[in-house]
């Protein structure tokens, strides 16, 4: 195994097996037996599992997990600022508006697992975070967990908006945060408030453990939902170990863990997990079986690395010295090879399909690969949470209050909690950690996926996708980090819009012919617009690196068009993502033009046959090009996307049918 540099040699093997060995912990109580409970809480009081952790984490580690510390305390300082008192009751404090659903209640109870972190592990640092340790306990974590505890299902007081939170699809991912929370600082809670957290636990674990976990492959897959019901029962385990229903959760925990990434091939698996053969706990496939998954009607590169809901409970048994499942493991190693291949430099992901999510949610990942580092032995993860942090620190150096996402780069509401107890959770996988296997590989060649319809291909210089199932659509993106090209969901394809009508056509898949070689590979699509207009598409990854982009419009019928616009190559034109410089500059035929940022601007160029854009991507066609460069005015979906369209017709064109409308070829390469 090769060494980590800087000294010990990294990875993991059942950590829960070296923490027996390690000695120093921050309670040496030997862990109890389900159902006996632990330290003497208040009569009548939940006992939870008795925390174990070392003293200090493995001498390899400590550097970047003291960086994740310090990022915390930075993130927990803007958090804090956003803390105020419920207007119906100002004892009991919250971070949103008062209402009962996912926006209002999950951010609250993801920043309470992040506080409730700090204020029990670590080098806290009052002067970074505001306060000190005793006034975040008194005066946020205990005031926010009474108002949430009261607004439950089980309290007795309604949200802001006359309902109660809980019985949700969502409820028990919010509970389970609130549930860990409360956990880590328990001592220090009185013991009502222990009490009521109890209630709220035990309320949402009873719910899923008496359901049977769903499926669904195509649109919207059920792994993310299972994986973050799985955790309610992980947190209910020890929050509750004395609970007569503490056997239940235990066999329905497994049960959710192992359902969340099953595919249709275990249904005949022999594979041994936790004593039985997965086939005999088949319960309905969630992933494809090239381990590729689909939701919001996409295949979702996101989607995919929520594997980290289940195996984020890996901290929950080593920190109780009790085994893991192994569930928690179940098909994600092959679920995370696909997403190595999709990585990019600047530490993002490439989407085949498009990205309806916010693009730059680059540290969001960085406790996955964490998680893959340290409870999935994984040789490139380290090198990709080093990556990470970089990223994470570059971000969060823009803002004075501590914020890592800057205003314009998101719009979920709970992006920025999410990430502060992401951040708890990988310094407590750190500090839990064993030896790290550090022997990153370079993914290059070719990686074709036949469930999802989608090819890619990786150079040292750009990678190539081409994409035929549940979205048609085909990108050159440079490796760089800049990434310049934005996962637009018409990227290679573009648009055509009748006259009179505001909306594009819709695009149907006629035809697929896929051939693939070592270093390259080509793809002929079919593709109609509407019942207009049919494209024959051509699109070659060639051994050079460089990126062929062919098509043939012909007209299916009389009709008139108000514009064309096939060929499109989404533009990033960010004006605060640390890699881009809120401008795009680009030439045509040798003719500079500058995009700044949001300027709304449009260039069009009749017989170009040359686009540069920044020196870094080159357009070149063998004839000449009706092109054009339209900028965006405002940001959409969190980031500014610009569109580069090579073969743009606008204004009222009549066609008769059969005819030939137009026709281009280009070769896209990415400068050294």
């Amino acid at each position: 195994m090769p060494a980590m540099q800087h000294g010990l040699a990294l990875g993991t093997l059942s950590v829960w097996l070296c923490l027996c060995a390690m000695g120093q912990a921050v309670s040496e109580t030997a862990p109890p037996p389900p159902g006996s409970g632990t330290r003497g809480a208040s009569p009548g009081a939940p006992n939870p599992l008795a925390i174990h952790l070392p003293a200090e984490a493995p001498a390899a580690v400590r550097d970047a997990q003291g960086r994740i510390y310090r990022a915390a305390l930075e993130q927990a300082r803007y958090l804090l600022g956003t803390v105020h008192p419920w207007e119906e009751d100002a004892s009991l404090r919250l971070l949103t508006e008062s209402r009962s659903g996912e926006h209002w209640i999950r951010p609250n109870t993801g920043a309470i697992e992040g506080f409730a972190f700090l204020h029990r592990f670590g080098p806290y640092d009052e002067g970074a975070v505001g306060v000190s340790r005793a006034q975040l306990l008194r005066d946020t974590l205990a005031p926010m967990m009474r108002y949430l505890v009261a607004t439950h299902v089980t309290g007795s007081r309604p949200t802001g908006d006359g309902k109660r939170w809980g019985d949700a699809w969502q409820s028990a991912h919010w509970a389970q945060m609130l549930g860990r929370g409360a956990w880590y600082v328990w001592a220090d809670l009185p013991a009502d408030l222990q009490d009521g957290v109890g209630r709220v636990v035990a309320h949402e674990a009873g719910r899923i453990a008496q359901s049977e976990p769903p499926h669904q492959l195509r649109s919207d897959t059920k792994a993310e939902e299972n994986a973050w019901n799985s955790q309610i029962l992980s947190v209910a385990m020890v929050l509750l170990p004395s609970d007569a229903r503490y056997a239940e959760w235990e066999k329905a925990y497994q049960k959710w863990v192992l359902s969340s990434f099953l595919r249709p091939a275990d249904e005949r698996n022999d594979t041994e997990v936790d004593g039985r053969p997965v086939r005999e706990q088949f319960t309905g496939a969630n992933i494809f079986d090239d381990f590729t998954l689909e939701n919001h009607n996409i295949v979702h590169p996101d989607y995919m690395t929520t594997f980290s809901l289940s195996l984020g409970c890996a901290p929950d048994f080593a920190l109780t010295r009790r085994p893991m499942p192994e569930a928690l493991r179940f098909n994600v190693a092959p679920i995370y090879e696909n997403l190595k291949w999709m990585l990019l430099p600047d530490g993002g992901f490439v989407y085949p399909n498009g990205q309806d999510w916010e693009l730059f949610r680059n540290p969001s990942w960085l406790g996955k690969h964490v998680l893959m580092a340290v409870w999935g032995g994984d040789p490139d993860a380290w090198a990709w949470v080093l990556r990470g942090l970089e990223v994470l620190e570059k971000m969060q150096a823009r803002s004075a209050d501590g914020a890592v996402f800057h205003p314009g780069e998101y719009f979920f509401a709970s992006t920025q909690h999410d990430l502060f107890r992401s951040l708890a959770s990988a310094w407590l996988s750190l500090q839990l950690s064993g030896e790290i296997d550090h022997a990153p590989r370079e993914r290059l060649g070719v990686r074709h996926w036949e469930s999802a319809k989608m090819i890619l291909r990786r150079s040292p210089k750009a990678v190539h996708t081409v994409s035929w199932g549940a979205r048609i659509m085909a990108q050159c993106v440079p490796c760089r980090l800049d990434r310049m090209v934005s996962p637009h969901e018409r990227n290679g394809i573009g648009h055509v819009r009748l006259a009179g009508d505001r909306a594009a056509l819709p695009l149907r898949l006629q035809q697929a012919e896929i051939r693939e070689g070592t270093n390259g590979f080509e793809v002929r699509l079919t593709v109609d617009h509407g019942q207009a207009i049919r494209a024959e598409l051509a699109f070659r990854s060639e051994a050079d690196g460089s990126f062929v982009m062919a098509e043939n419009l012909v007209a299916l019928t009389n009709l008139v068009t108000a514009e064309i616009a096939t060929g499109l190559v989404g533009i990033l034109n960010n004006p605060c993502w640390i890699y881009e410089k809120a401008r795009r500059r680009l030439a045509a035929d040798g003719r500079p033009v500058e995009a700044a940022s949001g300027c709304g601007l449009q260039w069009r160029w009749d017989g170009v046959r040359r686009i540069t854009v920044d020196n870094v991507l080159a357009i070149d066609s063998p004839a000449p090009l009706r092109a054009a460069y339209l900028a965006a005015d405002k940001a959409e979906r969190g980031r500014v996307t610009d569109r580069l369209v090579l073969n743009h017709l606008p204004g009222d064109r009549a066609w008769i049918s059969g005819a030939a409308i137009s026709s281009y070829q280009v070769v896209l390469r990415v400068a050294e």
